[in-house]
C-alpha cells in the first residue's frame, strides 16, 4: 500500500499541531530522602535536599527546552564541631569525603494526581575546612547521572541527572514527550573496551585485503 507524500505531510503536521494544542505540563517533582552509599554514614550530613518552589513546574512542548529541577545541595553548616583533638593549634583542621549516595525523588503530573517515586544515584566529593569563630566552609563536586522513564496522566516523562564532576547542585533535567534531547554517552573506559573489541575485526580485514591483493 502506497501512501502519497501528501497525505504524509499531513499527517505529521496534525501530529504535531496535537502536541502543541496539549499546552504546558505541570508537574512536581521533590526529594524525599537522601541516603548515604555502604561505609559512607557521614556523607550526607552536609548534603541536604533542595525544597521545590511552592508553585508546580512548567514544562512547555513549544519551547522544546528541557526544565532543570535542583534536588540536593551542600551545607557544610550542618558539620558537628571537630573535637579539640583534630583541632590545630592555629583553630584549623579539614575534613575529606568522598562517596556514593542515593536520592529518592516523587513526581507527581499535576493534571491527573499520578504519582511515581523514582530513584537517582550520584557521588559527592567533599573538601572542608574548619576555622574556630568561623566554622565550617569548603566545596563539594557533585557526579550526579542516570536515567528514568516514567508515563503519568498520558504524559512521558523522561528525567536525567546532570552534574558531571561540578559544584553542583545536583540537578535533573526533565522532559515529557517524544524527541527527547537526550544523548547516552558511553564512558572513557566502556569507549576504549568497545574500541579494543573492534581491533580484532579491523586486523582481520587488513590481511583479507592483503591476500586478494
Amino acid at each position: 500500500m502506497n501512501i502519497p507524500r501528501a497525505a504524509l505531510a499531513l499527517f505529521s503536521v496534525l501530529a504535531m499541531t496535537a502536541t502543541s494544542l496539549a499546552g504546558p505540563i505541570e508537574f512536581q517533582l521533590t526529594p524525599t530522602s537522601i541516603a548515604p552509599g555502604p561505609g559512607h554514614p557521614a556523607l550526607v550530613v552536609a548534603l541536604v535536599p533542595i525544597l521545590p518552589p511552592g508553585v508546580p513546574y512548567i514544562f512547555d512542548p513549544l519551547a522544546h527546552v528541557p526544565v532543570v529541577v535542583p534536588v540536593v545541595g551542600y551545607d557544610p553548616t550542618r558539620l558537628p564541631t571537630p573535637p579539640r583533638k583534630d583541632i590545630h593549634p592555629d583553630g584549623t583542621t579539614h575534613w575529606n569525603n568522598d562517596g556514593y549516595f542515593i536520592v529518592t525523588m516523587h513526581l507527581t503530573d499535576v493534571a491527573s494526581g499520578q504519582s511515581a517515586d523514582l530513584q537517582f544515584s550520584g557521588r559527592a566529593h567533599m573538601y572542608n575546612e574548619y576555622a574556630k569563630g568561623h566554622g565550617w566552609s569548603g566545596l563539594t563536586y557533585f557526579w550526579f547521572k542516570g536515567t528514568a522513564d516514567v508515563t503519568l496522566g498520558g504524559n512521558e516523562y523522561t528525567i536525567w541527572g546532570t552534574n558531571h564532576y561540578d559544584t553542583g547542585p545536583a540537578s535533573l533535567k526533565v522532559w515529557v514527550g517524544p524527541d527527547t534531547p537526550l544523548v547516552t554517552t558511553p564512558e572513557p573506559a566502556t569507549a576504549l573496551l568497545a574500541g579494543l573489541g573492534l581491533v580484532p575485526f579491523g586486523l582481520r580485514l587488513v590481511r583479507r585485503r592483503r591476500i586478494q591483493n
